[in-house]
């Protein structure tokens, strides 16, 4: 939902949201609905009058002759699809109720996150699978599959294309950097005073419960910054890394407005870590080296990782912070806090 905020589009958000969810597969929306009302109408008009009761004689039955084989009832399923989309359009996707309350909660920039509760891919695939498996001959169903599967790889574009997909050679379906660069940095760490002092602070607090032992035992992890491509991969591949940037900062820097937030020279917590990433990326040339600095003291931050080819390393070095290695096309600085 990129760009779309609840403050520029008013009442037409939810519609746009509704669109952006869809994308260029909008047929999902197609088969979602024709599935469902095929399954609410086809049992009616499909009915058959029930038949008369025969008597007959146990002698002269016949196994599979007088058994009553109905197909599945899909009309519960369906009404569970449809029910989940009432609910959806009466609440959290009502453009009217969202104009008035979603603000007054704050959530303007996680509120497109409730379209995923939305059950029209998960629907659609029902109904297709549903198709398929109406038929009786096996290789009937072959043919239909196969279609099915030619139609979404084709009519749908899904993804960028074979070409153009990144498949990741590790374990962790990462870029290769990540596991690379956090075990440089561990390693680095653990044998710095900072880490030998958080260790030693831990093991005087022996109440797991409090919020001391949570703050000491935070700190004997690496307090870092990432360049924008692999940061939150980092996020999801190593929690023992802390990030001096949450999501909202990070894209707000970056020029990705589609939080609606913004940050100007009075949010002084912006500030301090915006110049910490002009000093990397040297975007700011009358940033001073006591700015830096002091942005890096408050902030406690430890690690600064680079692009090789985009890092500032002369003002960096001159600045406090001391080169540890180049890996992986990155350049690690690791800043002296008692500098």
């Amino acid at each position: 939902m990129s760009g779309i905020t609840l403050k520029e589009y008013g009442l037409t958000f939810v519609w746009a949201c509704l669109k952006e969810y869809l994308g260029a597969s909008w047929p999902f929306a197609l088969l979602f609905a024709v599935g469902i009302a095929a399954a609410i109408l086809l049992p009616h008009v499909r009915r058959k009058k029930e038949a008369e009761l025969e008597i007959v004689d146990a002698k002269e039955y016949v196994p599979g002759t007088y058994e009553d084989s109905p197909g599945p009832d899909t009309s519960a399923a369906a009404w569970m699809f449809l029910s989940v989309v009432i609910f959806c359009a009466l609440t959290v996707m009502n453009p009217f109720l969202v104009r008035i309350l979603i603000p007054k909660l704050g959530m303007t920039t996680v509120y497109y996150r409730f379209f995923w509760i939305l059950p029209i891919t998960f629907g659609a695939a029902a109904w297709l699978a549903r198709a398929v498996g109406s038929l009786r001959r096996k290789t009937f169903q072959a043919v239909l599959f196969a279609l099915i599967c030619a139609g979404l790889a084709f009519l749908i574009p899904l993804n960028p294309g074979i070409a153009n997909l990144r498949i990741p050679t590790n374990v962790y379906k990462v870029d290769g950097a990540v596991p690379v660069l956090c075990d440089s940095i561990h390693k680095d760490f653990e044998q710095t005073d900072a880490y030998k002092k958080a260790v030693e602070k831990l093991s005087q607090t022996t109440d797991r419960t409090s919020k001391k032992w949570l703050k000491r035992k935070g700190k004997q992890y690496p307090l870092c910054v990432f360049p924008y491509g692999i940061e939150f991969a980092v996020r999801q591949y190593d929690p023992t890394i802390r990030l001096l940037f949450n999501r909202n900062l990070r894209l707000f820097y970056e020029g990705n407005t589609s939080t609606g937030i913004s940050y100007n020279e009075k949010h002084k917590r912006y500030m301090r870590r915006k110049h910490i990433l002009d000093a990397m990326y040297g975007r700011d040339p009358d940033l001073t080296e006591e700015s830096f600095r002091k942005a890096m003291k408050k902030t406690k931050t430890q690690y600064l990782i680079v692009e090789e080819h985009l890092a500032n390393g002369d003002f960096l070095v001159r600045s406090g912070c001391t080169q540890i290695g180049v890996t992986a096309g990155y350049t690690i600085f690791r800043y002296d806090q008692n500098l």
